[in-house]
């Protein structure tokens, strides 16, 4: 029996069983559960068509109300002091749960107990954290006839023995380790081979996305995204094809971008590949193609690959020329569902942009595409040639403009899942606008943000902004639940307003829909009516996507929690970790479970005496701004705003004295802090000490009563 046809088997069992319960003129004592048969979780998205919908409901929309804690597990591996997140989406199979963490460490713990089996650490070299945009993370991993297969940080596809946790095989994915690639991506089985991208998009890399043999772990093939230096050639016909949307002048030294950092999807009726790409870099096309400025393939593209070949199939591009940071690396579902009369197979996706597509999954012909938040950038998509119409009005080569939606993207990397049973796509969504202020030239520097446009300059704007604002919707900035028809291409409900970011989505046949959020209160929807049915207080930020799994007749419910990735710098508002420490946490829920204990309330940082005043001109104080903000700024935040990394504006004594080792010889590189001294001379560590110890007395004088200055123990 097939596992898709298992489960289906397992969900008629379920419900059949969920029956016989008492009606309404029974008594009302708490029933006992059917016993469920072993249901396990094991692939990314539970099947390969990643729907994220479980048939499970003995957890449903009349019993939710008693679902509590069954058992929590926090002995996760943390470098220094830095809690960094969780984004992963557990699996179990047999009885055994296989979680990510951190630096890519896997653990393997008993489903029904939450007891320590084995830890796989792959001792992930700590410097490496430099070169990732966006921190350590993991999204996961792969599982196929007793092997897991674990994308690690620092470039490498490690295959391990599931029941031991033993490695049986390692590849190097990376094409240039001196480029700043990272592997965050859960990897996916194809077949023979199991495939897996890599991050970079917004530093320096060229993306392409790899195979590699499940056995053995060699190379299969590998598809090369965007074209490289004319001079070397092109590795495959398709980037010939591509290349004529390229400029000659385009910025092949910067890498150019459209990584396959996430979404990674396998039909394997038709053993095809589904990868979604990213943004280019440097992210506005003049910059990154300023003579020709073509649709720049394949950025923030659908690509359809043929899994045994590595040749494309199809293509289709959501963001051509993408100017906007929106690339399409957002989860995919795969269904069959009724359009015009017909059953199509198709692909479904709400990318960054904003909109949300139906792409027959065979053929590549966009279907449906509607917006699903707000977005300016462009009015609507022309179905005639499956472009976006653009809002001329809004090109901010001109000038500063304010566009939804933000960088952020309307729907980010947090998964959204499909009920084949109700029909509809439950969205985490994300509404705001942002200030976009481009550059006048990118100079490359390694290792570094080459984005090419002004920091995320987001609601509330300044008063000198306002008249950006003349025509547009009301500034926000915050997440919502939205449950989409894909047919009809509209908003069925929407869930109250949630703080800025958001948790991925789970859909059961109980009924319901999971989902965690920033402020760390686990949530339960009617998936219906979008009723809030539960409410669990956590203490800890929860952005991963819930799971769930049977064992022993008992349904749980699993999610990894803890702030991290590109909020880790600066804490959304309402986050948990402004109230609470921020450990990195996994709950796993059950019916009649137990109070969750909330974790140590954070504490104020002890402030640390002022530091001595140090000799720095008008000039080096700027050139320290400047490095700071493009070589620090997206870890250390500033002024001492609340985020997860050492506060740099209340520095102790000893970590002014060791400043330099730290910075430049890599004092602190296991912990995750790179050294420096590739890319800055000691002119320029001097010019970053200086500025942070200048302002750090500047903001002395000014009695510490700027916004931004709150001093916060997140240890």
């Amino acid at each position: 029996m097939t596992f898709r046809a298992s489960l289906f088997t397992l969900a008629l069992g379920v419900s059949a069983l969920a029956a016989c319960s008492p009606t309404a003129d029974e008594p009302t004592e708490p029933a006992v559960e059917p016993v469920l048969e072993d249901a396990d979780w094991t692939r990314n998205g539970l099947t390969d068509f990643e729907q994220r919908h479980a048939p499970l409901d003995q957890i449903n929309t009349e019993t939710v109300d008693r679902l509590g804690l069954a058992w929590m597990f926090q002995d996760f591996i943390v470098r220094g002091r830095v809690h960094r997140g969780n984004q992963g989406t557990p699996l179990v199979v047999d009885g055994v749960m296989y979680a990510t963490g951190p630096w890519s460490v896997v653990y393997a713990l008993d489903a029904a107990t939450g007891k320590e089996l084995w830890i796989y650490d792959p001792e992930v070299e700590g410097a490496w954290a430099r070169k990732a945009c966006c921190d350590v993370n993991n999204k996961g991993v792969a599982y196929q006839d007793g092997v897991l297969f674990l994308g690690v940080v620092d470039g490498y596809l490690d295959a391990v023995d599931a029941e031991t946790g033993e490695r049986l095989w390692r590849a190097d994915t990376l094409t240039d380790r001196t480029r700043s690639y990272t592997v965050t991506g859960a990897p996916r089985v194809a077949g023979d081979v199991v495939v897996i991208g890599s991050g970079g998009g917004d530093m320096d890399a060229r993306g392409y996305v790899s195979a590699y043999n499940v056995a053995t772990g060699e190379l299969a093939w590998r598809f090369f995204t965007v074209p490289g230096d004319p001079a070397l050639g092109d590795e495959h016909p398709e980037l010939t094809m591509a290349r004529e949307t390229w400029g000659e002048d385009a910025r092949w030294d910067v890498g150019l971008g459209g990584t396959v950092y996430d979404s990674i999807v396998y039909d394997p009726e038709t053993d095809t590949v589904f990868a979604g790409t990213s943004n280019g870099v440097p992210h506005p096309t003049w910059l990154r193609d300023p003579t020709f400025q073509g649709d720049n393939l394949f950025l923030s593209s659908i690509l359809a690959i043929d899994a045994g070949t590595g040749r494309l199939k199809w293509h289709y591009q959501t963001t051509p020329a993408d100017n906007w940071d929106f690339g399409s690396t957002q989860n995919m579902i795969l269904a069959d569902i009724e359009i015009g009369g017909d059953m199509r197979p198709v692909l479904m996706q709400a990318p960054k942009n904003g909109f949300f597509y139906v792409l027959d999954r065979n053929s590549g012909e966009l279907l449906t595409a509607e917006p699903f938040t707000t977005v300016t950038w462009a009015s609507h998509v022309d179905m005639e040639t499956g472009r976006p119409v653009l809002n001329e009005r809004l090109d901010y080569e001109d000038g500063p403009k304010v566009i939804w939606p933000s960088v952020s993207g309307g729907h980010n990397w947090q998964p959204m899942a499909f009920s084949p049973e109700t029909g509809l796509v439950y969205i985490p969504v994300l509404e705001a606008p942002m200030k976009y202020v481009g550059y006048d030239g990118v100079e490359y520097q390694p290792g570094s943000l080459n984005e090419g446009k002004g920091p995320p300059l987001m609601p509330p704007f300044d008063e000198d902004d306002q008249g950006l604002l003349d025509g547009q919707p009301e500034p926000t900035v915050h997440s919502v639940l939205k449950a989409w028809d894909p047919v009809a291409q509209e908003s069925v409900w929407e869930s109250e307003l949630q703080p800025w970011w958001s948790g991925g989505v789970l859909s059961t046949s109980g009924g319901l829909i999971f989902q965690g959020a920033p402020d760390g209160i686990f949530r339960v929807y009617d998936a219906t009516t979008g009723d809030l049915l539960k409410q669990i207080d956590t203490g800890i930020a929860i952005l991963a996507p819930p799971m769930t799994y049977a064992v022993d007749g008992v349904q749980y419910v699993a999610v990894l929690g803890g702030l991290g990735g590109s909020e880790s710098a600066y804490f959304p508002d309402q986050a948990a970790a402004h109230r609470y420490q921020n450990p990195e946490t996994l709950f796993v829920f059950k019916l009649d479970g137990g109070e969750v204990p909330l974790p140590p309330e954070a504490v104020e940082e002890v402030k640390q005496p002022l530091p001595d005043p140090v000799e720095i001109s008008e000039a080096a104080l700027g050139n320290g701004a400047e490095l700071y903000y493009h070589h620090c700024a997206r870890c250390h935040s500033y002024r001492g705003s609340p985020g997860a990394y050492p506060n740099l504006w209340n520095m102790t004594p000893a970590m002014h004295e060791n400043f330099m080792a730290v910075l430049m010889d890599g004092q602190l590189s296991y912990a995750g802090m790179a050294p420096f001294s590739d890319v800055l001379s000691q002119e320029d560590a001097d010019a970053i000490y200086g500025f942070l110890v200048s302002d750090r007395l500047t903001m002395a004088e000014e009695g510490d009563q700027q916004t931004g200055t709150r001093f916060q123990d997140i240890d």
